[in-house]
């Protein structure tokens, strides 16, 4: 079965949380769309975490990649993702933002709880996915989100692969056993 197959991407805040420090990484991480930059983003910790070590990943809300994990998808060559260079307000070290530009809305309505507005999936309670999504090829459908929402789905396979390397601030949970209320806790 295809939930079976996936897991949802969930905030780590253990390790504090981060904001844009300009405009300019502002807009570009809102735009749903690839985009060229030529210039690293920039960040700043804006909540301090329980948590005073280095984490692989830090939420602006969006994902925050270390280079270790950057170094890690990459070989993946996944479909409408991008990882653009971002900088952290006091670390010395490389970061990426995850831009995931790969919306996929096949769920199971009858199991779902998401609100659409204008005929896009925009916030998700709860969610299976539906079986027309092995129709896709597995190479389009290793990351994406689920419609135009913030909730993250990434493939086992990939899933495997990253819980073998002992990862810092990276959590998945299977699609079958999230929810919001799950995420938020």
């Amino acid at each position: 079965m295809i939930n079976q197959e996936y897991y949802v991407w969930t905030e780590d805040c253990q390790f504090g949380l981060l904001d844009a420090a300009n405009e300019f990484t502002e807009t570009v991480q809102n735009k749903r769309e690839l985009l060229s930059v030529d210039e690293a983003l920039a960040y700043k910790m804006t909540t301090q975490g329980d948590s005073e070590g280095f984490a692989d990943v830090y939420c602006s809300p969006k994902y925050l990649l270390s280079e270790k994990l950057y170094a890690l998808l990459r070989p993946f060559d996944l479909e409408y993702v991008q990882f653009i260079p971002a900088n952290i307000d006091q670390k010395a070290e490389k970061f990426y933002l995850l831009k995931v530009i790969n919306f996929i809305s096949l769920i199971d309505e009858k199991k779902s709880k998401v609100t659409i507005k204008r005929g896009n999936i925009k916030n998700v309670d709860r969610f299976l996915l539906s079986s027309e999504l092995a129709n896709i090829n597995l190479t389009d459908r290793l990351i994406f989100k689920v419609g135009h929402s913030p909730v993250t789905v990434v493939h086992k396979s990939i899933v495997d692969s990253l819980n073998t390397q002992n990862l810092q601030g990276v959590h998945f949970i299977p699609v079958t056993a999230w929810s919001a209320w799950l995420a938020t806790k």
